[in-house]
């Protein structure tokens, strides 16, 4: 029902069925909360959500960063530190991104900032040009207002 209730956007009457639901509802009904206020900008409810979480003893990395990120988006800096102390005590790491391709038989693993990969110059520079031909030819313009970078 939460997650019936978040996806359509009902943010406040998931939250108040989470509340009214006799039973121990665990962590799982405040993680599809707090990712659907993510979703849909409702920050202070994503704050509670996210608070909720850590109170409950959330371990799931993915709990702290997107918290942490609703409180940067709010201009709680003073929360972000402290997100981001309980989640370094609690010892929630977040894994870094990986990727993968296949060319001719050989398998290329990418991991964020990872500088080992033997071809990583000519990479970077192939992904410069890449980004430019985007930004100069194609129009495209990244969109920052909700990064979540830089936790864990």
């Amino acid at each position: 029902m939460v997650d019936v209730l978040s996806r359509a956007g009902l943010l406040r009457e998931a939250t108040e069925f989470i509340e009214s639901v006799p039973i121990d509802h665990g962590l799982g009904l405040w993680r599809i909360l707090l990712s659907a206020c993510r979703n849909y900008r409702s920050y202070e409810l994503g704050a509670y959500a996210g608070e909720k979480l850590i109170e409950l003893g959330s371990m799931e990395s993915s709990t702290y960063v997107i918290l942490s990120s609703i409180y940067n988006a709010l201009g709680r800096r003073r929360d972000v530190e402290r997100v981001r102390g309980v989640m370094k005590t609690r010892g929630a790491t977040k894994d870094p991104g990986c990727s993968w391709i296949e060319l001719k038989g050989v398998v290329h693993v990418f991991v964020v900032r990872d500088g080992m990969h033997p071809w990583v110059d000519e990479i970077r520079d192939g992904i410069r040009r890449l980004l430019k031909h985007m930004e100069d030819d194609e129009g495209y313009h990244p969109a920052f207002d909700f990064v979540l970078d830089q936790v864990g």
